[in-house]
């Protein structure tokens, strides 16, 4: 399997880097990008890093978005965050492995920022690109709801293993080591595909609304509980929002669809929700004890573990505080935690501000403030948005969504005469059928 996803890669990166036209280039990333990220993620843990195609690619599209020197793809909202880090590796955190993993992945889910915003860029300029993007999530994620049938009804395919498989047997995983993962991945999705679901164009809003429908099937079969909550509750955001549809069937149709699912396996989600949550409290009480020790300046990225656990039996299994919010707090400090989540909360503030506008790309801004409830969730009850891949995805799609309402909020005033006069020139060969060659000579 993995020399299939390496020759993937290959053959991404091959095409990435042909003189193809820019939406095609566009798609070649995109594809690539969305199958390290949401197909077969690949990251070490929380306080390590190694040599995976997921680091691979997201590091090398992201680090194409920054040499770009575009003012709106390179990740200026981190600056302080980077400062920041910098400062503590050298004179604050001690120097161990686990904090320079836990840096390098911080800086990593920085890179994701620049790929999305670089990606989201070609997504509101080429409407070919838009049509592929939407297509290619919505493929991912019948695929995924697929997987997720044959999981439940018995098809060893994709099987979880170890602690994972004893514990939560029963559960639908997809193509994820844990059942949880699946749920985030698809709640991301659905910030992407619900703007598409209002699109002009026709295929694409098919497309994207099946999207939707078999992504919370395939929530509700991966059985998370703060994931099935938070899907439910951006459906239901993302529905009040269209205030241009007025009270019409069309309006309500995503929360009816989510309603009959929930129905149809109520029995299920209601025994797990009567499940015991563990030891959640215990965990919140000695993360809570650990910010008194360390209140400004933290413990050190990913060195929540190796900090915690010297003192807890629970915690040196490997049990962090599940809680993305206080896991955070603990380990960057006061001062990092409020830099960490700056630049999310900026991009949520700018969307808020969006709301009321119909322009062409505040759809995304819609789609963002609707995830808000379900970030809140799901971040609250667990530590999973803080993994790796998980975390890179995260940033991925807020700089890609942003990419949309920011660029349109400023109207153009910031593209050059000679960026403006290309585009004109590309859209001229497009309409008249001409090739580059052609029109050359």
């Amino acid at each position: 399997m993995s020399a299939l996803i390496w020759a993937a890669l290959a053959t991404g990166f091959i095409a990435l880097f042909l003189p193809a036209r820019p939406p095609v280039r566009a798609g070649a990333a995109l594809l690539v990008a969305l199958v390290v990220m949401a197909v077969f993620p690949r990251t070490g843990g929380r306080e390590s890093v190694g040599l995976t195609a997921t680091y691979a690619v997201v590091s090398a599209i992201g680090m194409v978005g920054v040499l770009s020197f575009r003012r709106q793809v390179i990740p200026w909202l981190f600056i302080p965050l980077s400062a920041y880090l910098a400062f503590g590796l050298a004179f604050v955190w001690p120097s161990s492995s686990a904090v320079r993993g836990g840096t390098v992945n911080i800086l990593f889910a920085i890179l994701a920022w620049s790929a999305g915003a670089l990606l989201g860029d070609s997504f509101r300029k080429y409407a070919e690109f838009r049509r592929f993007t939407v297509a290619i999530i919505a493929f991912i994620i019948y695929l995924q709801a697929a997987i997720c049938v044959l999981q439940i009804i018995g098809i060893p395919i994709f099987e979880t293993t170890g602690q994972t498989a004893i514990l939560e047997g029963g559960r639908a995983s997809g193509t994820f080591a844990h059942p949880s993962v699946i749920g985030k991945i698809f709640v991301l999705c659905l910030v992407l595909l619900l703007p598409a679901t209002k699109s002009k164009d026709v295929m694409s809003r098919r497309l994207a609304s099946a999207g939707v429908a078999f992504g919370l099937l395939a929530i509700i079969l991966s059985m998370s509980r703060a994931n099935m909550v938070g899907a439910a509750a951006m459906i239901l955001a993302w529905s009040l929002f269209q205030s241009r549809d007025g009270l019409t069937p069309r309006r309500f149709a995503l929360p009816v669809i989510a309603g009959l699912l929930g129905l149809l396996f109520l029995n299920s989600i209601l025994g797990r929700f009567d499940q015991d949550s563990g030891e959640r409290a215990h965990f919140m009480e000695v993360a809570q004890q650990q910010f008194a020790r360390t209140p400004v300046f933290g413990v050190g990225p990913g060195r929540y573990i190796e900090a915690v656990g010297s003192y807890d039996a629970l915690t040196a299994q490997g049990w962090p505080v599940h809680n993305t919010f206080m896991l955070e707090l603990v380990e960057l400090g006061l001062v990092g935690a409020i830099l960490f989540f700056l630049p999310f909360v900026a991009v949520a503030v700018h969307a808020m501000s969006r709301l009321r506008s119909w322009s062409d790309g505040d759809d995304h801004a819609r789609a963002l403030i609707a995830f808000l409830p379900a970030l809140v969730v799901i971040g609250w009850t667990g530590w999973g948005l803080l993994a790796p891949s998980t975390l890179a995805f995260v940033s991925f799609v807020y700089a890609f969504s942003r990419a949309q309402f920011v660029r349109n909020s400023d109207s153009g005033t910031r593209q050059s005469p000679g960026a403006r006069a290309a585009r004109s020139r590309y859209r001229h060969r497009r309409q008249s059928g001409v090739g580059p060659a052609a029109a050359a000579m």
